[in-house]
């Protein structure tokens, strides 16, 4: 799969990756934002006192609206998205970032997410039978399924890659949507059905996984209706993840799975940084995290030009 390509892609639309999209985005870099809408500490803030120049305070959510349409009038895009990996070391160029609604490539990744206060609760079973039958990965374990019933839970392209891969080894593939349509590219999905090991079952939302020792079964609600599915293996791309899982395969994390960062706001991989809250032994507030999208941005376009 092309996947479409940026100067820097921004992780998080707080405070912080705001404010690196309107410096990136005034220094004509072509910066992507990926957020989930709705969702973050700012957002929650009932009443700012505190941040400069709002002498009668302003609220989380109109700060908020603000920084983005100042970042939105520099030309920053954004994605509402639910993130679910990244690939740091296969393109010595660009890195990747791969969300539910398709994979991304940039030159410069910036990590703002948060400290992950709002982050997605794990569903039941998951880390019960984490390593005994889930997986986020399915190039990463596909050799374990060989002969066994999978299942994978998620939307969009990764998803599909990822089934179309298990075909090679799994004797059956469910994939579960919990929209009505299954989103992925015409040339992927051909080859899904042409496999013939390959279902694909919409309007279903996964509510627990079940097993003994391993993964037996996962239970769906479809239609109103709770069903069980006999399963050996569920592959969640859900956005489950926490900060360890997410983020431990290539960054130094402390002992509560916040980033270390060196100089620069620079984490331990080229190209790659964080800013705001998800930054291990920070204070965190607004002001700090506006300061810190500032550093990083600056930091971030240097690298770049130095690139061009």
């Amino acid at each position: 799969m092309n996947e479409k390509k940026y100067d820097i892609i921004i992780i998080g639309g707080g405070p912080a990756g705001l404010t690196a999209g309107i410096y990136t985005g005034r220094a004509k870099l072509r910066t992507l934002i990926i957020e989930k809408e709705g969702i973050g500490s700012l957002l929650m803030a009932h009443k700012v006192e505190n941040y400069p120049g709002f002498p009668e305070g302003i609220s989380g959510k109109e700060l908020y609206t603000l920084m983005k349409k100042q970042s939105e009038n520099h030309g920053v895009e954004f994605l509402d998205a639910t993130l679910l990996d990244f690939d740091v070391y296969s393109d010595t160029e660009s890195k990747i970032v791969k969300t539910d609604k398709g994979n991304f490539k940039a030159k410069v990744v910036i990590i703002a997410s948060g400290t992950g206060k709002n982050e997605n609760k794990k569903l039941k079973g998951e880390e019960e039978f984490l390593g005994k039958g889930v997986s986020y990965c399915a190039t990463c374990d596909g050799a374990f399924t060989k002969n066994l019933n999978v299942s994978l839970l998620g939307q969009g392209e990764e998803v599909g890659e990822e089934a179309l891969f298990l075909t090679k080894f799994s004797k059956t593939i469910k994939i579960f949507v919990n929209e009505k349509e299954f989103k992925c590219e015409k040339n992927i999905l051909d080859a899904l059905t042409a496999s013939g090991k390959v279902e694909i079952i919409t309007g279903a939302k996964l509510l627990e996984i079940k097993g003994g020792e391993y993964v037996e079964e996962l239970v769906v609600e479809k239609n109103n209706e709770i069903k069980n599915y006999p399963s050996d293996f569920a592959f969640l791309y859900l956005g489950t993840k926490n900060n360890t899982e997410m983020y431990g395969q290539f960054a130094q994390l402390d002992n509560q799975g916040n980033i270390v960062t060196k100089d620069g706001l620079k984490i331990n991989v080229d190209g790659m940084y964080a800013a705001g809250d998800i930054r291990s032994g920070v204070v965190r507030q607004v002001t700090t995290a506006v300061a810190d999208g500032t550093v990083v941005a600056m930091e971030a376009i240097k690298e770049i030009l130095k690139k061009k």
